[in-house]
């Protein structure tokens, strides 16, 4: 089976392409597994204290010549392997050899790209990519949500004021991806805005850089974006119809132009300014 990874920042559409991937047959891609931050790096850990303590019997106990030595990076990396595809296999909930595709859609998988190839070595990248002004302007109203639900204290928050930051978060991930791609490491970069316009062939772009000789048909992707729409996921609510209670708020690009004052763009970095020009996301 084939081992994938979405990658991208979050409120880019990530999800949306999660759950159309997930809705074809074969591919499964269930959400977000966190095996890089929760599993990998806290065993890493571990792991290197537990080295540098049989080092330490070596020399005090055994006087160089103990019976335990450390635990080997080739050791280490295939019980990772094995620990976190047998997570991903066995939430599929299907037989083994009824997948073609598996995957996770972790946003902080952006960060590590290098140790998930290095863990899967013939892993592929998906890369959504949206105009970091909406996802901003999603980031901002998702947290404001959450702070709501959860009956925080909700005053001060503005969004012309903290939509900087959250564009340089946006950076952050979107540089991560990047970076990977210059180290050498193949990423299909697909845009959100694409997928509005045309979400079969953006789908298809997916699935042939995911199974090279796949025959999965343009009916069946359809039917994947149909199932996936924002119309059915809200209930037939229709794209730039607001509902602040919902992940999916608005479904809709280029809808920081009336959420965000016109200054506020003043007031990003000049690299961020720079990055999304450099993607084409001018005014």
């Amino acid at each position: 089976m084939q081992v994938f990874f979405i990658v991208g920042a979050q409120k880019s559409g990530t999800t949306w392409l999660q759950k159309s991937l997930n809705s074809i047959d074969g591919i499964h891609c269930m959400g977000e597994g966190h095996f890089i931050d929760k599993l990998l790096m806290p065993v890493a850990q571990a792991r290197h204290e537990y080295n540098q303590m049989m080092q330490v019997v070596q020399q005090r106990v055994y006087e160089g010549k103990g019976f335990y030595g450390s635990v080997p990076d080739q050791e280490f990396i295939q019980v990772m392997r094995s620990w976190i595809l047998n997570i991903m296999v066995r939430n599929t909930r299907v037989p083994d050899n009824t997948i073609l595709a598996i995957g996770d859609k972790t946003p902080a998988n952006s960060f590590h790209i290098p140790a998930l190839k290095q863990l899967f070595p013939r892993s592929r990248f998906l890369h959504i990519l949206r105009d970091g002004r909406d996802v901003a302007v999603s980031a901002f109203h998702h947290r404001a949500r959450i702070q709501k639900e959860g009956s925080q204290e909700q005053t001060n928050l503005n969004i012309n004021k903290e939509a900087p930051q959250l564009l340089s978060k946006w950076a952050g991930f979107t540089r991560a991806v990047r970076k990977a791609e210059t180290a050498g490491i193949p990423v299909h970069t697909l845009r959100y805005e694409a997928m509005l316009t045309d979400g079969v062939g953006s789908l298809r772009g997916c699935v042939d850089h995911l199974l090279p000789h796949n025959t999965i048909s343009d009916d069946q992707l359809q039917t994947a974006m149909a199932a996936n729409s924002f119309q059915a996921l809200t209930g037939g609510r229709e794209p730039g119809s607001i509902d602040a209670d919902s992940n999916l708020r608005r479904g809709q690009a280029g809808s920081w132009r009336d959420e965000l004052a016109p200054e506020v763009t003043e007031r990003f970095t000049p690299e961020d300014r720079e990055l999304l020009q450099q993607l084409g996301y001018t005014d």
